[in-house]
């Protein structure tokens, strides 16, 4: 049962082989018998001394149990009635506590051999059964750990990878020419939103005045079908401003027939509350159909969204300003509210004469975060950071970075402490009210509403 166990299977007792022992009963037996009468005719069965030939019943109790034992010792007893009978001096008065001792002897260690047989026996098929527990959980455990480890390493790279991507289409809205940003980007809007959803058939429309421009879809990925101006889910999704799908229809209606063709429908809706597209999915892999999908559908709908709104000049990186700061603030904070994404706020006061600091704190700048230069209360002045879907392990991650350039450019100090630099941290959280934002802004950092809108 357990031969390919990577456990030994260390054996509590060693059992002989039944099939043999009725022939080994005899045969040890009479052997015992001839070697006797060979070393001692006279007396073959030394009635005269220690009782030797007792040893073969006595063995084969031990090696197998009672029977045998039992049927060794009676053929003992019929070799000794056998001589009797045939008239051999010394066994004319043949001494009857030869034949019980006998026989009580090999059949009491028999006996003994079977009790303990038994429950060693029992031990066994216990240790058996641990071992093929033991074996379970080692697969078990195998399997949780692989699991484990390629878990965390979806979650590790899954905040990189969507930073990541919005930084791409953050480019590519930045290099497009003047014009209609939603009609250039939707192509490449509909390429990032089915490749993290799987869609297999979906169509991107236009929403103008509230209503949407189903005439013509902007992008399509498969072959999706036509959509009716009254259909039940988009009407849903409209309505809501968030993303919906088969289930939702049937929570809201409650009746079949009345179930879109759809399979969802998700809002490319900007931080303002405006729904700028629809996407409008036909069909997607069943195990793609889940809450973990949908709710990064829609952060990244919300991110398209702003990006779309915002002014072009205002997405290069070199010409960041407070209302771009202040809008997607606003954004990590409805992420954060909405999804329980992280986001991170660092301020740093930077001292007098930092011109050389603030050259290095811009070329730390990561491509997703948002920096701005306000001016205290006090005089001084302060470089407000933004790092989106970052949470305090990358804030603490953001400050030994700035210490390992501190130490590469300047000799004069090694660490940001020595400068003078001192950084306020502030996380992002979901049920978070809006007096603790207030409070590291306006109180902690000296700053105003006028410098920073939230």
């Amino acid at each position: 049962m357990f031969k390919n166990s990577v456990h030994k299977d260390y054996s509590l007792i060693a059992i002989g082989n039944r099939r043999w022992a009725w022939l080994e009963t005899p045969l040890l037996t009479a052997l015992v018998l001839g070697l006797c009468y060979w070393l001692h005719p006279a007396d073959p069965l030394f009635l005269q001394g220690f009782p030797w030939p007792i040893l073969a019943p006595l063995l084969l109790a031990v090696r197998y149990g009672f029977l045998q034992g039992a049927c060794s010792a009676t053929l003992l007893v019929l070799a000794a009635l056998v001589l009797h009978r045939l008239g051999m001096p010394g066994y004319v008065q043949l001494p009857g506590s030869f034949i019980v001792g006998v026989l009580v002897s090999s059949m009491v260690v028999g006996e003994f051999r079977d009790l303990w047989g038994r429950r060693l026996e029992r031990l066994q098929t216990a240790n058996e059964y641990r071992q093929y527990r033991l074996d379970e959980f080692t697969r078990a455990y195998h399997v949780l750990r692989s699991s484990h480890e390629r878990l965390e390493q979806r979650v590790a790279g899954s905040d990189t990878s969507l930073r990541s991507t919005l930084l791409l289409l953050r480019r590519q809205l930045q290099d497009k020419p003047e014009g209609d940003p939603l009609a250039q980007m939707a192509p490449s809007l509909l390429g990032v939103l089915g490749q993290y959803g799987s869609f297999n058939a979906a169509a991107l429309f236009a929403v103008q005045d509230g209503e949407v421009q189903l005439q013509r879809p902007l992008a399509e990925v498969g072959e999706p079908g036509k959509v009716p101006a009254d259909d039940l889910l988009l009407t849903l999704c409209l309505q809501r401003g968030e993303v919906v799908s088969v289930r939702d229809s049937y929570l809201e209606t409650g009746r079949e027939e009345q179930v879109s063709a759809l399979q969802a429908c998700i809002p490319l809706l900007s931080v303002d509350g405006q729904v700028l597209a629809v996407v409008a999915v036909h069909s997607m892999p069943f195990f793609a159909f889940n809450e973990r999908t949908f709710t990064l559908l829609a952060l990244l709908g919300g991110h398209m969204a702003d990006l779309l709104q915002t002014p072009r000049q205002l997405l290069r990186p070199d010409d960041a300003e407070a209302r771009r700061f202040s809008q997607q603030l606003r954004r990590a904070r409805r992420d954060a509210a909405e999804h329980d994404l992280p986001g991170s706020l660092a301020f740093v006061e930077l001292p007098a004469d930092s011109e050389k600091l603030q050259k290095l704190l811009v070329e730390s700048q990561r491509g997703l975060d948002l920096q701005v230069l306000v001016p205290r209360a006090n005089g001084g002045e302060g470089l407000l950071v933004l790092m989106p879907l970052t949470d305090q392990d990358g804030s603490r991650g953001y400050r030994q970075r700035l210490d390992r350039m501190v130490q590469e450019r300047f000799e004069e100090a090694s660490t940001l402490d020595e400068l003078g630099v001192v950084i306020h941290n502030f996380e992002i959280r979901q049920h978070q009210s809006d007096s603790a934002l207030a409070d590291f802004l306006y109180k902690e950092c000296g700053l105003n509403d006028q410098q920073v809108a939230f």
